[in-house]
């Protein structure tokens, strides 16, 4: 179960200080912050900032503290059920003006945001969302002040490790589906390996299985992508079992 957080973790004042770049992906660059609360206690966090779309020269990105743009951009099978109230957003965003293309980024941002929040009171093993505002999306550090927490990919693990990993993955993914979302892009790149459990990340992308007329297409792609790399390790498992498990936790 993720951990309970101190109240001066949101609310208090605070300092932040910079501690540098952790991870920079296709759509995101991660760094890690320094929170010091008004007490004196520490704790670290992990700040999300959205890469721009529409920028591209290095003195832009250096003006917004990115190393780059963002090279995501085949996301409109995502959006599929997330829908703009405004009928004036709406067209902006099917003609893919500026303001559109701002309102789509907005609108990842805070996506992310309110599935994380959604998970996290469920009890699934995600980080906890701090807070967001603009393109920053700050959220719980998983790790220790001397080193991130591994991917998946890139952790050793013994062969029980192995056997508890795929234990957790199955029991976030129901939780995951339970709460009525697929991860949508799940594999071992953004599942974390910390103190004997795994941890579930990387959400902007996340769909509605009831909204989404590719919902459960998405999960299908979850399980059998991530089983994958499980099989590759010795798991032996059926992809169309663990789907029909998690079948029955989304709609039993």
């Amino acid at each position: 179960m993720p951990s309970d957080h101190p109240t001066w973790l949101v609310h208090d004042p605070v300092d932040e200080h910079e501690l540098g770049t952790l991870r920079s992906g296709k759509e995101a660059q991660i760094d890690v912050v320094e929170r010091v609360g008004a007490d004196g206690r520490t704790c670290l966090l992990a700040r999300k900032r959205y890469l721009p779309r529409t920028v591209t020269t290095k003195g832009q990105l250096e003006a917004l503290g990115v190393q780059r743009s963002s090279a995501f951009r085949h996301d409109v099978e995502y959006r599929e059920g997330r829908q703009f109230r405004k009928t004036r957003d709406r067209r902006a965003v099917e003609a893919m003006t500026t303001y559109g293309r701002k309102l789509l980024q907005d609108r990842w941002l805070g996506h992310e945001h309110d599935v994380l929040a959604q998970l996290h009171a469920a009890g699934c093993r995600v980080p906890y969302p701090v807070s967001y505002a603009d393109d920053v999306l700050l959220m719980e550090y998983v790790g220790a002040a001397d080193g991130a927490a591994p991917q998946l990919a890139a952790a050793r693990l013994s062969p029980a490790e192995v056997r508890r990993a795929w234990h957790d993955v199955v029991e976030g993914l129901r939780g995951i589906t339970s709460a009525g979302w697929a991860h949508g892009d799940l594999s071992a790149y953004n599942l974390l390996w910390w103190e004997g459990e795994v941890w579930f990340i990387d959400f902007p992308q996340a769909v509605d299985i009831a909204a989404n007329p590719g919902g459960l297409s998405f999960l299908h792609r979850d399980v059998t992508n991530v089983l994958g790399w499980f099989v590759r390790h010795g798991i032996e498992e059926d992809p169309e079992e663990v789907f029909a498990d998690l079948l029955g936790a989304a709609f039993g």
